[in-house]
Formats: C-alpha cells, structure tokens, sequence
C-alpha cells in the first residue's frame, strides 16, 4: 500500500499542476519520499486506536480542512463528509484463504462493505480482483474501475556480476540463489518454495541458496525451515529491506518465485521482470492476467512442478534469457504515470 500510495501521488503532482494534496497518517513521521513538495501536506492525525481513528477521527479533519475527495486503501469513514474513492487491492478478507479471528474478520468485512457502497468509485488493479470484488460484495460493476499498477523507475536491470558482488559483501549471500519478496502471508506459499528448493538440493540443481526478502514473523521462518529440512541451512532471511536494495536482490537472483495462491496483482513479479530476471510464479489469476506471456506459471500448491521450473530455467540458457526479454518488454507497459492518469479520470468524474 505504501509503494501504491506515494508512486499514485508523485506521479499525480507531476502530471496535473493543480493537484494539490493532503495525506493524513495516524503514527510515525511522514515519508521522506515526498515530505517536502509545495503542493502536498502531511498530517499527523491521532487517535488511540485504528478503528477510532478511521471512523471518528479523519471525518473531524476532513470536514476542518475542506477537502473535496477522499480517497484510501479498503476502508474510508463512514461518516466521511465529502465523496470517498476506495482502492480493493484484492478481496481477501472475504475469501477465508487466510488465518483471522472471528471479531476481526467480522469487523473488516463489514465496514468494507461500507466503505464499497458508500464510495462514489471503487478501484481495483486488476480484472481478477474486479470480479471478485463484484461477487463478494456486490458492487455494481458501473462504479468499479480497474487501474492496474506500475513499476517504478528504480527496478531496472544491474549487471548481474555487479548485483552479486553487492549482495555478497553487504549480506554474506553467494553463488546461485532464487528469490521471493513479501513472502510472510499464508497465500504466499512460502512453505511451498522451500519445499521445491530441497528438491531442488536433492537433485544437484546448480542453485546454492533461497533468499527470502520481507519481515517475517517467527512461526513463518519456523514453517519455512521445517519444509527445507536437512537445507535449512541455505534458507537465508534478510529482513525488512531499504528501497535501494530491491532492484539490486531482483538482479542478483537466478530466478525469481512466486509461488502465490491468490492476489489482486501480484506487484513484486512485475517488479522482477523489469530487473531482467525470470519469473516463475504461481497460477493466481491476477498473476496469470498480465504474466501468463513472460513467465512459467505453476500450480501454486505444487511444490514438485514449482521445483521442475525452476530447474528448467536454472539450466536452459536460452529459457532463462527468453523469459528475460519477455518480461523486460512486459514491465515497460506498465507505469505509475499509466495509474496516476486513470486515477485522476475518476477523480475528475467524481468531482464532476
């Protein structure tokens, strides 16, 4: 949400000059990416809970500081006094593909449904995740718009010696590896692809390592080190990572998987492609929308057919350098200044 946020608002301060913004946050310190444009105001706006927050305290602000438009990720105030847009990223909450007490998902579930009716426009990514949107909380489809993501301009290719020579000296990481990033989610799968990388080590594949880039709570890494088994070992976890780090990770790596069960797009794939490394990613249908033509596509659950991909693309160069190309010529297609404009089409009819 943050890499959608800050790209979908750089991009509108660069293409409308009268696009003048708010952005209102709850803890911490405002985002140095964008902390000092003339036309953009950060507000710290406190509350002593999230829910407070959301659907008592920004109503207060809006309506102080007139704003025209609201516009959040899956839930905006009930009580908003101006028209909200809502961005569904994806439709989890209601798929019960992951772990959620039964108050919580309750709650989610029923104030997204508001947030959904009450929004004047409701943006999804993809069209997998407009359908599942529509079906799962019945919004009509005529206020429903599909804005797909884009790739920054930082995930571009680095010489893949110079990528490797980095990562070694900062993080002890050599030879071959396969990457995943934001791995922590059940639907991920990350269980999954340390399962295919033992296999991988079973069959003598020309890979040395498993690199998982994200945050990972405990029971994750336990899970993950268990499915390796006797090549735990070469499972390396490097945490939360700077920005300036992942065009680097991406090109370092041998391949890059994504063994996901669901999502509403499936970003870290698109920004993989534009580093020049091929994919080999789970058959979500998000994923499949934009991907199927530049990438290996598995069953995600399949950690055998996730495993023979992989080695495919390991040890056909011409596989590898195929699945290169293809998705360096995909990610060129998708931009945040291609969001932004769709972004401010709604805007624009909205206020209107």
């Amino acid at each position: 949400m943050r890499t959608y946020t800050l790209n979908l608002v750089r991009e509108l301060l660069k293409a409308v000059p009268d696009f003048e913004g708010w952005l209102y946050f709850h803890r911490g310190e405002p985002d140095n990416c964008l902390a000092n444009h003339p036309r953009l105001r950060w507000r710290a706006v406190n509350a002593l809970t999230g829910w407070w927050w959301t659907v008592f305290q920004v109503p207060t602000v809006l309506h102080r500081d007139g704003i025209k438009l609201f516009h959040a990720d899956y839930i905006v105030p009930p009580f908003a006094p101006c028209p909200t847009v809502v961005t569904m990223h994806d439709a989890i909450s209601a798929m019960f593909i992951e772990p959620s007490d039964l108050k919580t998902r309750i709650v989610t579930n029923m104030l997204t449904f508001i947030s959904l009716h009450r929004s004047v426009a409701v943006l999804v990514p993809s069209e997998s995740a407009r359908r599942d949107v529509q079906r799962l909380f019945k919004v009509p489809a005529r206020k429903i718009f599909v804005t797909p993501y884009g790739v920054s301009s930082v995930f571009q290719p680095i010489p893949k010696d110079l990528a490797k020579k980095r990562v070694a000296q900062q993080f002890g990481i050599e030879g071959r590896f396969v990457l995943t990033v934001n791995f922590f989610r059940p639907r991920k799968n990350a269980p999954v692809l340390a399962a295919a990388f033992r296999e991988l080590q079973r069959r003598r594949a020309p890979v040395d390592q498993l690199v998982f880039v994200g945050a990972a709570p405990e029971p994750v890494r336990c899970a993950i080190l268990k499915a390796a088994g006797d090549y735990a070992k070469e499972v390396i976890f490097t945490g939360y990572l700077d920005d300036e780090w992942l065009p680097v990770f991406y090109s370092a790596a041998d391949v890059f998987a994504f063994p996901s069960r669901y999502e509403g797009f499936g970003l870290p794939v698109l920004e993989a492609m534009a580093c020049g490394t091929p994919v080999v990613a789970g058959d979500a249908p998000a994923v499949n929308e934009f991907a199927r033509s530049a990438a290996i596509l598995v069953p995600p659950n399949d950690w055998l057919s996730l495993a023979e991909a992989i080695e495919r693309v390991l040890v056909d160069n011409e596989l590898a350098e195929s699945l290169r190309q293809k998705g360096l010529r995909l990610a060129s297609n998708y931009t945040w200044a291609r969001t932004a404009s769709l972004t401010w089409q709604v805007y624009k009819k909205v206020v209107d």
